[in-house]
């Protein structure tokens, strides 16, 4: 019998991780899934009083939600990471790949420090999160999902993020390799590649180097990017998180290995 809109949309009881959850999209992926019921821990890097900040907000009468502060890119906190969703939540059924770094850097500038920080981070942390993930999923016997947060730029480079670039599309061929291997075990992997999101701080995102003028700068290009937009507005993290619970809901049985583009239409321009 099939399920009605309702049932095809409730997480209630199931466990995610929203790694990067505290602000931006990560935030906005973790209040979208605590409200279809499901139970968040957000991992994270940031100061403990902005975590508890978005606690506040995204636990709801139907879920708990938690924090854990760790370093992705130390590949030693990755197994500490399941371990505390477990003990604290008893199961997993979700993970969510979102967080990243995004630094402006020309491929003249490029250095060894920076792409592999970027690198650590955006890829490989995504690599071993997501088979520590699978494996307990198999152990578990009840499937699950895995959603990765990728970019537009992994299809369409914008300039001054090679890194960026390369972290996110081996993102997008990582969740197709993932794919094909854990389907057999009721593991449906995917990826969602957002365009320009709305998130806090510009000179947090764009970098510590970047002088007032080019943020001056940026901010006008900004405001020409929406104009030739076919939505005529940036994204909101609400957007992102819309796209990831209908691929961590029933509503999605039957999508694998596929990159959700979520990017107001920028690509066909």
């Amino acid at each position: 019998m099939e399920k009605s809109i309702e049932k095809l949309f409730d997480l209630t009881g199931k466990v995610a991780i929203v790694t990067g959850g505290a602000m931006g999209i990560g935030k906005g992926i973790a209040y979208r899934l605590a409200e279809a019921g499901a139970n968040i821990v957000i991992v994270d890097i940031v100061d403990p009083k902005i975590a508890k900040k978005t606690l506040l907000e995204i636990n709801k009468e139907s879920n708990k939600s938690i924090y854990l502060q760790a370093d992705l890119r130390d590949i030693k906190n990755l197994s500490k990471i399941i371990d505390f969703t477990i003990n604290e939540l008893g199961d997993l059924n979700i993970l969510v790949n979102n967080a990243g770094i995004y630094n402006y850097c020309a491929v003249t500038e490029l250095t060894e420090e920076l792409w592999d920080n970027t690198l650590n981070l955006n890829l490989k942390a995504v690599a071993f999160l997501s088979k520590l993930a699978v494996n307990k999923m198999i152990e578990k016997k009840h499937g699950g999902r895995i959603i990765n947060i990728s970019s537009i730029d992994s299809i369409k480079p914008t300039g001054k993020l090679s890194q960026y670039d390369a972290s996110k599309g081996g993102v997008s061929m990582l969740t197709k390799a993932f794919a094909k291997e854990v389907g057999k075990y009721g593991i449906n992997v995917n990826d969602v590649a957002p365009g320009g999101i709305n998130t806090p701080g510009i000179r947090k995102i764009a970098g510590p180097h970047l002088s007032l003028i080019q943020i001056i700068e940026m901010k006008a290009q900004s405001k020409q990017f929406i104009k030739s937009l076919p939505l005529k507005r940036m994204g909101e993290p609400e957007d992102i998180g819309n796209a990831v619970l209908f691929l961590a809901s029933d509503a999605a049985n039957y999508i694998t290995g596929t990159t959700l583009v979520v990017d107001g239409g920028f690509l066909i321009m």
